[in-house]
């Protein structure tokens, strides 16, 4: 899954601290850089998430940020070290700016989420032993192959 949230600043912030997780795995890019990959590891006990300040890749005007899930499924092997739940999701708790040009970047609204089919969960292949991942990311869809 691809999360987006677009927004404006009327200037750049000092700081603008995030607090993030995801089922299972996540690479958040902001305005085109690659900020952080995540998240902590977790327990069924605990859910930890990661605490990241964003300000340094957050511009005045225009700004996105895209937060990329991949989710292994509960009853595979993938990802083992990794607590799964039933369904997916991601969790965004945070803000940026201040006063009356501060934005809530909460995850519960002004997010769009789209369904990304370049990743595949090829089966029947040898894995890792170790981390147990299986993905191939696809890379030409016009020739059918996968790398």
């Amino acid at each position: 899954m691809s999360f987006t949230r677009e927004f404006d600043l009327d200037a750049t912030p000092s700081r603008a601290i995030l607090h993030v997780s995801a089922d299972t795995r996540y690479k958040i890019y902001i305005n085109g850089h690659r900020v952080a990959v995540g998240p902590s590891r977790s327990s069924l006990i605990i859910w930890y998430y990661d605490t990241i300040d964003i300000a340094p890749y957050l511009k005045k005007s225009k700004n996105e940020i895209r937060i990329i899930v991949l989710r292994y499924f509960a009853a595979t092997r993938a990802a083992m070290p990794f607590e799964r739940t039933s369904f997916p999701g991601m969790t965004v708790v945070g803000s940026t700016g201040s006063g009356e040009g501060s934005v809530d970047l909460c995850s519960r609204q002004g997010w769009l989420a789209q369904v990304d089919e370049s990743v595949l969960f090829p089966t029947g292949l040898l894995d890792d032993v170790f981390l147990h991942v299986s993905i191939h990311i696809l890379l030409s869809l016009s020739l059918g192959k996968i790398y």
